[in-house]
């Protein structure tokens, strides 16, 4: 990878991050950030759910899915839901 490439690609991370960042703070989903991999944790009723801000991918229960911040609110959220559905069922 040339020096030009590497510093697209530092680019390209620094941008998904940020706009991830701004996407998720604007849910309000409490979460745990890891600056060591760029990554944030949801605490879940299922599990901790993983997503990577600079590489856009989930991971949850040891597989990793591409998605964008996005889509992980989207996954939290649904946790979140079904857990709650499951309560209240009880």
């Amino acid at each position: 990878m040339t020096n030009d490439e590497m510093k697209a690609l530092l680019k390209q991370k620094s941008d998904n991050k940020a706009a991830n960042m701004a996407i998720i703070d604007k849910h309000h989903i409490p979460y745990r950030q890891y600056n060591i991999n760029e990554s944030i944790i949801f605490d879940t009723s299922d599990g901790a759910v993983c997503f990577y801000l600079t590489t856009n991918k989930i991971q949850h229960r040891g597989k990793v899915y591409p998605a964008d911040a996005n889509d992980a609110i989207r996954y939290v959220k649904n946790i979140i839901r079904s857990s709650e559905v499951a309560v209240k069922g009880r």
